[in-house]
């Protein structure tokens, strides 16, 4: 799980290590890859994106200047190069582009506001109507979950604890997260996926 002082915290670039960086990378490179692909509403397209904000850090480390914290620039770059995804996407038409471009600039504006400590973005009772939601998904979906979200699990622990293919599981993610998008309010749902490793 991620807290307020990761969202903050900041990185001299200049001095970090190879080492170092994969740590960042491994701590990290899930939550902007949930973030990427909730913005797309593709799952390939978010993982790449992620990964090419990371190669970016990595490649210009010398020369950057991030004046606010790590994560939060991760997922400022991230936001900027979802967007260049979208407006390039020349198979969506133009009500759904209109529509991602939208929903993309909502969630950002989430995250933008880091004056409040993340927890006090969850609805009050934002733990009952997720559990309600839960409960709607198909059995083996909301184990999954659960095992993800509650016990802090990743796909490939649970794959093995399951003796499930890997990608099937992040599949029941991804199909878990993709509801929760469509009835959790916005700041929660964002919120949600800050607080969850999926990877």
């Amino acid at each position: 799980m991620t807290n307020n002082n990761d969202y903050n915290s900041s990185v001299n670039l200049q001095a970090i290590s190879q080492s170092q960086f994969e740590e960042l990378f491994c701590s990290f490179y899930p939550q902007v890859a949930a973030y990427a692909t909730v913005i797309l509403d593709n799952k390939t397209a978010g993982e790449d994106i992620a990964q090419e904000v990371f190669a970016y850090v990595w490649e210009k480390r010398k020369s950057l200047q991030v004046d606010v914290g790590f994560l939060s620039y991760l997922f400022q770059t991230a936001y900027s190069r979802c967007i260049d995804h979208i407006k390039k996407n020349n198979r969506l038409e133009k009500y759904a582009q209109e529509s991602l471009l939208k929903f993309a600039e909502e969630y950002h504006m989430y995250l933008e506001n880091d004056c409040q400590p993340l927890k006090e973005l969850f609805s009050k009772d934002f733990d009952e109507k997720l559990n309600a939601l839960l409960a709607q998904l198909p059995e083996v979906r909301r184990q999954v979950f659960e095992m993800v979200y509650h016990e802090g699990l990743k796909a490939k622990e649970v794959s093995e604890i399951l003796q499930m293919p890997q990608r099937t599981v992040e599949s029941h993610i991804y199909l878990a997260m993709k509801f929760l998008r469509k009835h959790l309010s916005s700041s929660d749902f964002l919120i949600l996926i800050l607080f969850c490793k999926f990877f």
